[in-house]
C-alpha cells in the first residue's frame, strides 16, 4: 500500500464517518470530484445520538469553503429522526459561471433501523417509463422528494449531486429527474436494472470504487441490476484508474485482502475485513484527493 495515501481501518471511521472533523479543509478543494467526496464525508455530521443534521456544524464546517446550507432535507416521523438525509450546499457568486450547488446524501447509518428496512428491500420496482429501480431505495427517496425536489428544479447554476454508500443510490435516483452537470457516487451498489441505466444517458458520471468495498457489488447482477458506466477504480495501492479490465481487480482484489490480514485485521480497534474497511468515507477522499494533484 502507497505510504504517500493516508489509508484508515479504524472502525470509528467506517462507523462514525464524522465523529472527528479534524481533517476537512479549510479552503474549498481544486475539483469536484474532491469536493463531493468531502461532502459526503460531512453529511454524516449529526446530533449524536440522533440523526438530525447538526446544522450549526455543518455550517460552520461549509462557510470557510464559500459555500452556505440552501436547505437541509430530512425524513420527518421516524424515532431520533432517521431515514434519508441530504442537504444542498450553494457557493454563491455574482458572476453566474462561477456559481455552484451541490446536492449531498448521507450514506447509512449503522445505528438506524429505518436504514436497515429500506437497504433490504431489493425487489425491482417501476420507476420512470421502463427503468426499474431497487424498491428500498424508491421508498427512502420519497420520503424527501416533497420538500427536495422542488428546490433542486429552481436551481439555475451549475448543480453537482453526490451520495455516499448506500444514499449515493438516492443520488443516482435524483439525477433522473434533474440532471446535474456531474454525478459522484462515491462507493455506490447497483441501483437499477438496465434501463434504469439507460435513462441516465449523457449525464456526466464519475462512479468511484475504493478496492475491496463491498457494497459496490451488491446487489448482484444476476438479480437483473446494472452498474451506471465506468468504475473510478482505487487500488491497494491507492492510485485511481478508470474502467480497468475485471482480471486486474480480481488480482488486486485478493492481494488487498491478504495485505489487510497482516497489516490491521489483527489490531484491535480496526474493521475485521477489508471488505468493509475500504467502505469507510475518509479512505475515498484521502485517495480522490490525491488522484487530483
Amino acid at each position: 500500500m502507497s505510504q504517500s495515501v493516508p489509508y484508515s481501518a479504524s472502525q470509528q471511521d467506517l462507523y462514525y464517518p464524522a465523529k472527528s472533523l479534524d481533517s476537512f479543509p479549510a479552503q474549498r478543494p481544486k475539483t469536484d470530484a474532491e469536493l463531493c467526496a468531502w461532502m459526503c464525508l460531512l453529511s454524516y455530521c449529526d446530533q449524536y445520538p440522533d440523526f438530525a443534521f447538526d446544522q450549526a456544524r455543518i455550517k460552520q464546517k461549509l462557510a470557510p469553503l464559500g459555500f452556505q446550507p440552501l436547505g437541509f432535507f430530512e425524513s420527518q416521523g421516524h424515532e431520533r429522526n432517521g431515514g434519508t438525509h441530504c442537504f444542498i450546499a450553494l457557493h454563491d457568486d455574482a458572476v453566474k459561471e462561477n456559481k455552484l450547488a451541490v446536492v449531498a446524501f448521507r450514506g447509512t447509518d449503522k445505528d438506524d433501523p429505518t436504514d436497515v428496512i429500506d437497504d433490504v428491500e431489493a425487489e425491482l420496482v417501476p420507476w420512470t417509463g421502463t427503468a426499474k429501480v431497487f424498491k428500498g431505495w424508491k421508498d427512502a427517496f420519497e420520503e424527501v422528494r416533497q420538500d427536495l425536489l422542488p428546490v433542486v428544479q429552481k436551481i439555475d447554476c451549475r448543480l453537482l449531486i453526490t451520495g455516499h454508500s448506500l444514499r449515493a443510490a438516492l443520488a443516482t435516483v435524483l439525477a433522473t429527474l434533474k440532471a446535474p452537470d456531474a454525478l459522484y457516487t462515491i462507493g455506490s451498489p447497483r441501483v437499477g436494472d438496465h434501463d434504469f441505466v439507460a435513462s441516465l444517458r449523457g449525464v456526466k458520471n464519475f462512479r468511484y470504487v475504493d478496492c475491496c468495498d463491498i457494497v459496490t457489488t451488491l446487489p448482484p447482477a444476476l438479480l437483473g441490476y446494472a452498474h451506471l458506466g465506468d468504475s473510478c477504480y482505487i487500488d491497494r495501492n491507492r492510485n485511481v484508474s478508470e474502467n480497468p479490465s475485471d482480471d486486474f481487480v480480481s488480482a488486486d482484489r485478493l492481494r488487498a485482502r491478504a495485505d489487510y490480514l497482516l497489516q490491521y485485521a489483527w489490531k484491535s480497534g480496526n474493521v475485521g475485513v477489508r471488505d468493509l474497511a475500504d467502505h469507510a468515507p475518509i479512505n475515498y477522499v484521502t485517495a480522490i484527493a490525491a488522484s487530483q494533484t
